[in-house]
C-alpha cells in the first residue's frame, strides 16, 4: 500500500484487533492493525527481555544510551529506588525485531508520566531501530504510536497521564528517526560532534586557531612546572574508583558554585557510574582518564567508546589549576588518543560551551515531545511544553542566559549561607 505520494507504508491488516494477552502482570502483547504481521509487546521485567534486547542491539541503529548494559545499570542503581516501572516496547514479526522502545512509567504524587528509560541520564533518546522501522512514513508511525499508547493504557501497571520525551535526535547513525513524526519542539540545547581524521597534528591545526594553539603550548609549559604532565588511564578497579570519586567531588564543587543541585548527592548516582566503569560487561564501553600533573589529578573525564565514536560525558577539573585550563589540555589528549585508536567521531554531547564550538563540525538539534494521554495529563503536558520553550529562549539569548546563570549562582550562594 502507498500513500498519496507513492511512498510505501505498512499495510493495514484485514482482521479485527486481537485481544490483549497478559503474562504474570508484567507484560502485554497484541497484534498491530497498522503494521501487517507485526506484534506489539510491553514488558516491565528487564531481565525477561534481556536476551531479545542483546540479540537486536548489534544490528540496530542506536546510541550508547540505548544499550541494555547502560539502561539496566541505571535502573539497578537509580530507577529501582524511585517510583519507576520499565515499559519496554518490542515491535516484532515472526522473523525479526523491528524496534525496541525503552520506556518507563514514573508514578508521581498526582500524575503518572511516560518517559524514556533513564531519561535524565541520557543525552540522546530514541528507539533501537531496524531499517524497516526507520523507513516508517509519518501517518504509519502516528497510527502505530496510538496503538502502543492504547495497549499500555489497557493495564494499570503501564497506565499514564502524559508523555514527556526529551532530547530526541532527528537521525541516529545517519538513519532517520521516525519518532520525530510526533509533534515536537526544539530542545533548549543542541549536541555537537566533530569528524576525526589522521594524523593528529594536522587535525589539531585544522580545528584550533594559531592563537589557541599558542595558548595551549603556554599553559602546558606552565603545568609542567608542577610536575610531569600525562594522560593517566587506570586499569585496576580500585584505581578507577579512586579517580571517579575525585571526579564526583570536583563536579559537586563546580555545580555548587553555579547554584545547581548536586546530582551526585542523589541515592545511587555514584554507584551507577562506578558500576559502569568497573563492571566487566561495560568496562570496554567506558573510558576513565585524568590529566595528571605530578601527583595531582588536574582534570578528569568519564567517556564512552561505542561504534567508533568517543563521547565526552562527564568532565571535571581541580580548581587550583583553573588558570592553566587543564580541561583544555586534557581534551587535546583525549582527541589525540581517539584518532590514534581509529575513532571516526568525537562527540561532545549536549551543551553549547565555547570550547565545543571551536572543535565541532556538526550540530545535532534535539527535539522534545509532550502530550496528554488522559484528561488528567493536559495540565502537566501543557506546563512542560511552555517551560521547554521558555528555557530554549533563555539559553539561546546570550544576555538572558548570562543573567540567568548569574542569578542562579547568587541564589545558590544564598541557600548555602542560610544552610538550606
Amino acid at each position: 500500500m502507498t500513500d498519496t505520494h507513492g511512498a510505501a507504508i505498512p499495510a493495514f491488516a484485514r482482521h479485527p484487533s486481537h485481544p490483549v494477552q497478559i503474562a504474570r502482570g508484567t507484560s502485554l502483547e497484541a497484534r498491530s492493525r497498522v503494521w501487517a504481521d507485526a506484534r506489539i509487546a510491553v514488558h516491565s521485567d528487564l531481565a525477561g527481555i534481556e536476551s531479545v534486547w542483546r540479540a537486536f542491539e548489534p544490528r540496530a541503529a542506536a546510541t550508547v544510551f540505548q544499550t541494555f548494559d547502560y539502561l539496566s545499570a541505571w535502573f539497578r542503581h537509580i530507577g529501582s529506588r524511585s517510583r519507576v516501572t520499565p515499559a519496554i516496547v518490542v515491535i516484532r514479526t515472526d522473523n525479526a525485531i523491528l524496534a525496541i522502545l525503552p520506556l518507563a512509567v514514573e508514578r508521581g504524587r498526582v500524575f503518572r508520566r511516560l518517559t524514556w528509560l533513564g531519561q535524565e541520564f541520557c543525552d540522546y533518546l530514541c528507539p533501537l531501530m531496524s531499517e524497516e522501522f526507520t523507513a516508517l512514513e509519518p501517518d504509519a508511525l502516528r497510527a502505530l504510536w496510538r496503538e502502543i499508547v492504547s495497549l499500555m493504557q489497557s493495564h494499570a501497571r503501564f497506565r499514564h497521564d502524559w508523555v514527556e520525551f526529551r532530547r530526541m535526535p532527528a537521525a541516529v547513525e545517519d538513519n532517520r528517526n521516525p519518532m520525530l513524526t510526533l509533534h515536537t519542539v526544539l530542545h533548549a540545547s543542541s549536541a555537537y560532534s566533530t569528524t576525526l581524521s589522521a594524523p593528529w597534528e594536522e587535525f589539531y591545526r585544522s580545528r584550533r586557531t594559531a592563537k589557541a594553539r599558542k595558548q595551549d603550548r603556554s599553559k602546558l609549559a606552565r603545568l609542567v612546572e608542577f610536575g610531569e604532565v600525562s594522560l593517566a588511564t587506570p586499569e585496576e578497579p580500585a584505581d578507577i574508583e579512586q579517580m571517579l570519586q575525585t571526579l564526583f567531588e570536583q563536579k559537586s564543587e563546580a555545580l555548587d558554585g553555579k547554584g545547581i543541585a548536586d546530582v551526585f548527592a542523589a541515592p545511587g548516582v555514584r554507584d551507577f557510574f562506578l558500576d559502569l566503569a568497573i563492571n566487566s560487561r561495560t568496562r570496554d564501553l567506558v573510558h576513565v582518564s585524568a590529566l595528571q600533573v605530578g601527583p595531582s589529578l588536574a582534570a578528569i573525564n568519564f567517556g564512552f567508546e561505542f561504534r567508533q565514536r568517543y563521547a565526552l560525558f562527564l568532565v571535571s577539573y581541580d580548581r587550583s589549576f583553573a588558570r592553566l585550563s587543564p580541561g583544555v589540555i586534557h581534551l587535546n589528549k583525549l582527541v589525540e588518543r581517539a584518532i590514534e585508536r581509529g575513532m571516526t567521531e568525537f562527540d561532545f554531547l549536549v551543551g553549547e560551551q565555547r570550547l565545543k564550538l571551536e572543535w565541532t563540525d556538526r550540530e545535532t538539534r534535539l527535539h522534545d515531545h509532550f502530550a496528554a494521554s488522559s484528561w488528567r495529563g493536559y495540565l502537566p503536558a501543557t506546563v512542560a511544553g511552555i517551560a521547554a520553550r521558555m528555557k530554549r529562549t533563555i539559553k539561546q539569548t546570550p544576555t538572558l542566559w548570562s543573567t540567568f546563570k548569574m542569578l542562579r549562582a547568587q541564589l545558590g550562594a544564598l541557600r548555602r549561607k542560610l544552610g538550606l
